[in-house]
């Protein structure tokens, strides 16, 4: 299907409306009233379903995993690693008192 376009010309000079006499132009007009507009963004608006640990939605299942995974309450530890590799735990004891733990490794 082929959409025509309507283009005017004006008849007169103008001022109030900004044309001159024999200017094309366009009249203005709202969405509302362009019959199947609607339809037609319809069919071209992506929707996304609410992502999952194991569905794509609008961000990636492996995304969603990932913020699942950030704690959000209170932290009982901070884990660091310092330049040799070392991993560290920052926690604090009931006074407050940061206390700095180094971490075992698995590595015998």
């Amino acid at each position: 299907m082929s959409t025509k376009i309507l283009q005017l010309n004006a008849r007169n000079d103008d001022s109030e409306i900004g044309l001159s006499k024999g200017e094309d132009y366009y009249p203005k007009t709202s969405a509302d009233a362009v019959a199947g507009l609607d339809n037609e963004i319809a069919k071209q608006v992506v929707t996304y379903q609410p992502a999952t640990e194991t569905n794509d939605g609008l961000l990636t299942a492996t995304d969603k995993k990932k913020l699942n995974s950030i704690q959000t309450e209170p932290l009982e530890a901070l884990k660091f690693k310092s330049p040799d590799g070392s991993v560290f735990v920052l926690s604090v004891d009931n006074e407050g008192k940061p206390i700095f733990t180094k971490e075992e490794s698995d590595v015998h």
